[in-house]
């Protein structure tokens, strides 16, 4: 790894000596996305509030430049803004409404008692990398998704941010089904992709230390609840994409491992083990290019000294002909941490209005449940939430 680093500093200082023996002009773009998601009605139980409104504000610049020798250098900067429901800041939240405080998984971040932090609007710089494609593979350096998440397949949903599954914008706030192994978030990192080759491609990402809070992965540690924070996290992926050429069917699918180090805050050394490691896989059958048929599995070690695993998978069936996309999931976890089981499933239909304007509709059902029912030693209750969720998207790119 210590190379890899090493190469990419190399690349990186040389790039403008480069740069100036190409003819090639810089190609740069911008983008702007608006995404707001309203939930008229619904019902919920327990401590549960459903948001009626929410909302995400993204822009971006990207630029890239090929070289004389072939190389393709160049950059991307994603600023984002969002209001998510005001009980999971960063993805962390209390899904039982206990009353005892308890600590946070290492990967799922879930736990027992009120959880801190910034729980209106936010803003955060999630995307900002300079990157480096040779004949020899991708190399990336600054603040991006880990190889793990961008291997991810089998999503199938026709939302992008109020799905069921990995939601972005959840207005139930008892979501808690994550089958996308984002385990450092967008802090810096380095990550390496090598060629495709026969369908198949594999990376690998360095994050020395993941302490960036932001908006749907909050990668810092906390003193309320007690969360530690990861150090030295390596994550590394398979990804591979085939279309059998007699049937016309295409196959996608993604595995991944991820282990980092644990930083226990002061105080609670004694409550967190030194490692925690995470495996995903996940896979997509799509024909006739209208059906698509995904599925997702993901088992986190939560790091934590009283033991307990962090379980999700989820299935969907995906339709899509012209401006039309239509999804049916279901997904479910067990969160032995906190000692608790979520299910979940959504119906979705979603239409392209016209160029960067989609309007989705989807009725989804959401609930945790403690597995010691009513448990007095901490207080938790069963959580529900279901009702109709609009999401309309509006996006541009130049």
């Amino acid at each position: 790894m210590r190379r890899v680093l090493v190469t990419i500093a190399v690349l990186a200082a040389s790039a403008p000596a480069l740069a100036q023996s190409s003819d090639s002009p810089w190609e740069v773009s911008q983008e702007a996305e608006l995404a707001v998601i309203v939930a008229p009605g619904g019902s919920s139980s327990g401590d549960v509030e459903r948001e009626n409104a929410l909302y995400e504000i993204g822009l971006g610049l990207s630029g890239e430049r090929i070289l004389q020798s072939g190389w393709t250098i160049g950059g991307r900067a994603v600023f984002r803004a969002s209001r998510d429901h005001r009980d999971r800041p960063g993805g962390a939240r209390n899904v039982l409404g206990a009353d005892t405080q308890g600590i946070a998984g290492g990967f799922s971040r879930l736990s027992l008692g009120p959880v801190g932090g910034d729980t209106g609007p936010r803003g955060s710089l999630e995307t900002a990398y300079l990157f480096v494609e040779t004949g020899y593979g991708e190399f990336s350096l600054g603040r991006d998704t880990g190889i793990a998440a961008r291997f991810h397949e089998g999503d199938v949903s026709a939302l992008s941010r109020g799905r069921l599954v990995d939601p972005y914008l959840d207005v139930s706030g008892i979501g808690a089904i994550d089958t996308r192994a984002n385990l450092t978030g967008p802090s810096t990192k380095a990550s390496y992709v090598t060629p495709r080759i026969l369908g198949v491609r594999a990376g690998v990402s360095y994050t020395p230390r993941a302490d960036v809070r932001g908006l749907d992965r909050d990668s810092t540690g906390a003193a309320n609840p007690p969360r530690a924070e990861l150090e030295n996290a390596v994550e590394i992926g398979l990804n591979a994409s085939r279309r059998l050429r007699e049937s016309g069917v295409r196959l996608r699918g993604g595995l991944s491992y991820s282990t980092a180090e644990l930083d226990a805050p002061a105080g609670f050394e004694g409550l967190f083990d030194d490692s925690l490691d995470v495996i995903a896989v996940g896979g997509e059958v799509e024909w006739q290019d209208t059906y698509r048929f995904g599925v997702n599995w993901l088992l986190a070690d939560e790091g934590l000294v009283s033991g307990g695993d962090y379980t999700a998978w989820s299935a969907g069936l995906g339709y899509e002909r012209g401006d039309w996309r239509a999804s049916v999931v279901y997904g479910a976890s067990e969160i032995d941490s906190i000692g608790a089981d979520s299910e979940g499933i959504s119906l979705s239909l979603a239409r392209e209005i016209n160029d960067g304007f989609t309007l989705a509709v989807s009725w989804q059902d959401r609930d945790v449940t403690p597995l010691v029912p009513n448990s007095q030693s901490i207080g938790a209750r069963n959580a529900e939430s279901d009702g109709f969720v609009v999401e309309i998207t509006l996006a541009f790119k130049n």
